[in-house]
């Protein structure tokens, strides 16, 4: 009877267990699970560097990262606003990517709390600008010589918010969401001569090109691929995209290891039996 039943299951059509994954991985799409995830220190630092932010003070999200990013970077980006307009701090965003404004607009339209705030008195969008680092040098020194206008048109000095922001240091921190070395720009051009705290919202491959920096204090936080925008997600107790990633990846990870483990043991029930 043994024998029969891991025969059986030794030849079972894998088209089989690719419906059976299929629809595991439906599962958190319908209702995200929330299956348990470790929260690593570095995306802890980000949430709680953030959530000392105090009121009216300013934060710049800087976007360079596409469209192509919006898996890995967009929900831990979202969570980071989502905190900064609990804080009720001020909101400066640009970009050094063509399709970053529709990052933007993404972000916008996902966090709910910016219905309360005002534009241009509580968060402005620059929209693009050239120059990478050379830009990010000129914007510390005096924004007013890269940007004279919002994203819109609206002159700058008719925008509330910049009242009494010119450069460098009117800025609390910057967020830097990047798939490439964007997040170095600000490192070297505003947190090595200022000291002014940065932070990195990057795919998977940038965990290892910055945790040094990380571990060396020069970033406060970083939050790394789907996993940490899962896991600020889980801090900000508000589950989102990257929490129905996780879980997609974690049961497909899970059945993966018992199908390995069940033909391990089948092929040790039959062996050597016909």
């Amino acid at each position: 009877m043994s024998e029969g039943i891991w025969n059986r299951m030794q030849r079972i059509d894998r088209r089989v267990l690719y419906w059976i994954l299929f629809v595991g991985l439906m599962i958190p799409f319908i209702r995200p699970i929330g299956l348990p995830i470790a929260i690593k220190s570095s995306t802890r630092d980000l949430y709680e560097e953030l959530r000392q932010v105090e009121e009216g003070e300013v934060a710049v999200l800087s976007i360079s990262s596409g469209v192509s990013a919006w898996a890995e970077c967009l929900p831990s980006m979202v969570a980071c606003m989502k905190v900064l307009v609990q804080q009720n701090a001020k909101i400066i965003g640009w970009t050094t990517f063509i399709d970053g404004p529709l990052t933007w607009d993404k972000i916008v339209s996902l966090v709910p709390g910016l219905e309360e705030y005002t534009y241009g008195e509580d968060y402005v969008w620059f929209g693009y600008f050239a120059g990478a680092e050379t830009g990010v040098a000129q914007l510390a020194s005096d924004i007013r010589s890269v940007f004279t206008a919002d994203y819109y048109g609206t002159p700058i000095d008719e925008l509330q918010i910049m009242k009494d922001v010119n450069d460098v240091h009117d800025i609390k921190l910057v967020l830097s969401s990047d798939t490439g070395d964007a997040c170095d720009y600000y490192i070297r051009q505003w947190h090595t001569p200022y000291g002014t705290p940065v932070a990195e919202v990057g795919i998977a491959m940038q965990g290892s090109a910055y945790m040094p920096h990380y571990r060396a204090g020069i970033l406060f936080g970083m939050s790394v691929g789907v996993r940490g925008g899962a896991e600020m997600e889980k801090l900000i107790n508000e589950p989102g995209n990257a929490t129905v990633s996780m879980d997609a990846i974690n049961i497909s990870h899970i059945m993966l290891v018992i199908v390995v483990v069940l033909s391990n043991v089948g092929y040790i029930m039959t062996r050597g039996k016909r």
